[in-house]
């Protein structure tokens, strides 16, 4: 066996080359199956990318024909290095000038074969395009890889507790009464939504508060709105549930309303949820539920309020951000569902799993650690702990920045919604404590 630098310093070679490549199927490959594969790709000088349900391998030509043997072959891509092909964010209104071919889904990006001419935008910063790099995985479905089963856990009592206390009827509701103010950054209407929200927090309970921030291009106020939940005995760490409640159509110059329904009343009024929840069960940390403005501008609302805890010395009591954006449509009634973060902060991931295993097995996972284009990014910037859950479908919901994003829109809304808010509950009891004796025991510190 080659040494561990020897063999990197080959890969790094021989992966600059072209290669013949195909992606493959992987349907419901075990985990210690695949890893098994990919290791002998790569022993045979070879470069893999996951791609969800699928493996894009490529291989010296002496390898290719058996390492492909026996394996459903859905695309010969014919040769190719990992320097033509780039991840390309997916969204109606990312790039819409440079549409390309996808080789497969990846999480909330596309794999394409990049020509030169957009070579410029392929930077590491840019969020909606990706460089490739080779031995990754770019997403990943946890029920077909058996992710789950060995997440599977006996009940705990106090999470389901919680969790039995969530509505999912409870929350279309509220959806349903915030689809009818246009909710656009740029209409003096958010300011009614903004209000309700409030009173909404303060009904329950929860400490009010408005973050301003500015905004250029409009005369609106444009204001993030908090419900604290104080912490029973560990007040100064924060578990933030957040999502924004603002809107927009395409057009946005439109004189139309912008009800998003889906996109973002959804989220926001999951939001509202879990804060029915936990005002029933109050937490040793506190909590902080958060619907953020500006969001469709550019994460701006989200953006300010974290600088704002930054420039406080603050942001640090922030033990997890649970972010929520377009959480309730399914194109078939298969509850798909994305669960994203930096590569960095992915030992965020293992709660998520064991509460899909043991709360909401109707849900099934994927997860990606290429993170973009929502309010989870402004906390990954800064190294706080942060999570995105959004729906798998939301690139082909039909009502995305339309007229027509009204709750009637959301198909399987109540199954989905509902099974996301079964598992962000259980995460959240873990996560926010319940006792002295069981604090964070899934992956979570104390």
């Amino acid at each position: 066996m080659l040494p561990a630098l020897t063999l990197g310093l080959q890969m790094g070679l021989t992966t600059a080359l072209p290669m013949p490549a195909a992606v493959v199927a992987l349907e419901a490959t075990p985990q210690f199956e695949l890893d098994a594969y990919t290791t002998q790709i790569e022993a045979r000088g070879g470069w893999w990318l996951e791609l969800d349900d699928r493996l894009l391998l490529a291989a010296p030509a002496t390898a290719f024909a058996e390492l492909v043997a026996g394996r459903r072959v859905l695309d010969e891509l014919g040769w190719i290095k990992p320097d033509e092909l780039a991840l390309q964010a997916r969204g109606c209104t990312i790039h819409p000038s440079a549409p390309l071919p996808p080789i497969a889904r990846a999480g909330r990006y596309t794999l394409v074969r990049a020509p030169a001419t957009l070579l410029p935008y392929r930077l590491p910063e840019v969020s909606e395009w990706r460089p490739v790099v080779p031995n990754r995985s770019i997403a990943q479905d946890w029920r077909a890889r058996g992710r789950l089963d060995v997440a599977k856990r006996a009940a705990n009592p106090q999470v389901q507790q919680r969790v039995d206390e969530v509505d999912r009827d409870r929350w279309f509701g509220v959806l349903e009464h915030l689809a009818t103010y246009d909710r656009s950054s740029r209409h003096a209407d958010i300011a009614n939504a903004r209000d309700w929200l409030l009173a909404k927090f303060g009904s329950l309970g929860l400490q009010t508060s408005t973050h301003a921030f500015t905004m250029s291009g409009t005369a609106v106020p444009q204001v993030n709105v908090i419900g604290t939940l104080p912490g029973s005995s560990l007040p100064n760490e924060w578990i933030v549930v957040g999502a924004h409640y603002d809107s927009i159509q395409s057009n946005a110059s439109s004189a139309t309303a912008a009800p998003g329904a889906e996109d973002n009343a959804s989220g926001c009024a999951a939001v509202v949820e879990m804060a029915e929840v936990f005002t029933r069960f109050p937490p040793q940390r506190s909590m902080l539920f958060v619907c953020f403005s500006g969001e469709e501008q550019g994460l701006i609302g989200s953006s300010a309020w974290a600088q704002s805890l930054q420039s406080a010395g603050t942001l640090g009591n922030i033990k997890l951000a649970l972010i929520m954006d377009m959480i309730g449509y399914s194109t078939d009634g298969q509850l798909d569902v994305l669960l994203e973060t930096s590569s960095a902060l992915s030992s965020v991931f293992p709660p998520f799993q064991s509460a899909v295993a043991d709360y909401a097995t109707e849900l099934v996972p994927h997860t990606s650690t290429n993170p973009f284009g929502s309010d989870h990014m402004p906390f990954i910037n800064r190294s706080v702990p942060s999570l995105l859950v959004i729906e798998y479908d939301y690139d082909a919901y039909p009502g995305y920045h339309r007229t027509n994003d009204v709750p009637g829109t959301i198909s399987h809304a109540l199954d989905m919604g509902g099974g996301v808010l079964k598992m962000n509950a259980a995460v959240l009891t873990e996560a926010a404590g319940y006792s002295s004796s069981a604090l964070f025991g899934n992956g979570f510190e104390d």
